[in-house]
């Protein structure tokens, strides 16, 4: 019986020493009034990345559905970031540009 207490401690111990995978950060571009990709799926916990990769033209990046999103700018190398902490699908668009959307898929 001590030997099953002792395996059963030390099983757990072991699945409680393997490290949580660390969060990741997925970029979408901004340019040519769209975003690119459309589409990405990540993981409670990780970040999106929107990053203007041209100026010129004035952007922002919105929740769909209403929320605090990016300023508006057209700088080249601005960048917003939102990491996500609950699971689910989330839309941003950006406001100026009715075209402009990208879907976000958190599991």
């Amino acid at each position: 019986m001590t030997r099953k207490l002792i395996a059963g401690a030390v099983a757990i111990a072991a699945v409680a020493a393997v490290p949580a995978q660390a969060a990741q950060t997925k970029t979408v571009a901004v340019k040519n009034n769209s975003f690119s990709p459309g589409s990405v799926s990540i993981k409670k916990g990780d970040t999106v990345a929107w990053k203007w990769t041209q100026g010129g033209v004035a952007h922002n990046v919105t929740p769909a559905k209403g929320g605090a999103g990016s300023r508006t700018t057209s700088t080249k190398g601005y960048r917003f970031t939102k990491k996500f902490t609950q699971a689910g699908t989330f839309t941003y668009v950006c406001t100026i540009h009715s075209s402009m959307k990208t879907t976000v898929h958190v599991s």
